[in-house]
Parts: C-alpha cells; sequence; structure tokens
C-alpha cells in the first residue's frame, strides 16, 4: 500500500494528533535547517543566540530548559558556539561555579541575519491563517504542551524527554 501524501489518510484531517505534530514538527525542522544553513547554525544554536538576545549571562541550565534540551547537550552546543565565537562564557560574580554565557558582536550579527530566515519560515507556517486563527493555534500549542508537561510522571519540569533542537523560537 502506498504511503498518503501530507493531507490524506492518516498524514490528513482524520490522523491522530500526535502523528500529526510531529509530521508538521519534522517539517518545520527541515525548513529551519534549509534556513539556517547558510548562517551555518542548527536550529537549537539559533534558538540558543535568539534566548541569549533576550536573556543575557543566562546559565547552561537555563539555557537547556529554555530551548527545550538536556544540560548535558547544551554544553555541546555551547561548546560549539564558543568555538566559532559566537558565545563566550563567563563565570557567575556571586556564584563562581556557574558559568553565564553572553552573546559577542559576532554572534549578534550572526543572530541578526538568520532571523529573517527564521521569520520566512514562521511565516510560511501561518500563511493562510488570520491573526485570530493562529492566536487560537499558538494558545492550543501552549496548553497542549502545559498539560502533556503536567501529566508527565511526576508533574516535574525535567529533561526527560527533550530533543535536541525543539523548536522554542
Amino acid at each position: 500500500m502506498p504511503t498518503p501524501e501530507v493531507g490524506e489518510g492518516y498524514r490528513g484531517v482524520e490522523g491522530h494528533s500526535g502523528y500529526l505534530l510531529r509530521q508538521a514538527w519534522y517539517a518545520f525542522r527541515i525548513a529551519m535547517d534549509v534556513a539556517l544553513r547558510e548562517e551555518k547554525l542548527s536550529g537549537v544554536q539559533y534558538a540558543v543566540l535568539s534566548v541569549l538576545a533576550r536573556g543575557p549571562g543566562s546559565s547552561g541550565a537555563d539555557l537547556a530548559r529554555a530551548c527545550n534540551t538536556t544540560p548535558q547537550a547544551m554544553n555541546g552546543v555551547l561548546a560549539t558556539l564558543e568555538r566559532q565565537t559566537l558565545v563566550e562564557r563567563q563565570a557567575h560574580p556571586v556564584h563562581g561555579r556557574i558559568l553565564q554565557v553572553f552573546l559577542t558582536d559576532e554572534g549578534r550579527r550572526r543572530l541578526d541575519r538568520a532571523t529573517p530566515r527564521v521569520r520566512a519560515v514562521e511565516e510560511t507556517v501561518e500563511t493562510g491563517l488570520s491573526d485570530a486563527e493562529v492566536a487560537i493555534v499558538k494558545r492550543w500549542l501552549v496548553e497542549t504542551a502545559r498539560r502533556l508537561h503536567t501529566a508527565a510522571p511526576g508533574g516535574e519540569s525535567g529533561t526527560a524527554g527533550r530533543t535536541e533542537g525543539a523548536p522554542t523560537v
């Protein structure tokens, strides 16, 4: 039996919500990879730069939570960004064991060049929807994440189930 095209059978409105979310996420991730390729950034690297632009001095643990990845994976992402001189880490002035992360000037430039590409992907996602419909979808996504997070064993905000590159931007 041939696989149905997107929008047909289990890949369409008759499909299960979980499968359709995964299908949309996969397509979004590929589109992001293509959009960010010229800037030599991955989705999670872009997310880190974006979070740091809004919250300079975040710790690796803070960034892991904000970017939906594990602290271990975030350490690898930060090491790569640091080698590319896009971020720098400095000891926290009070809590010396905590390293704060800051954008460098090159990190800011790379973020500024990549952002219009990311916004174009988001505009593609929202094409054909009214502002009110976009607001409903966003509210549904936030509430879905909240419900699933609460329903997780222990209802804790651990990193179980997080994947590198999960969207948070």
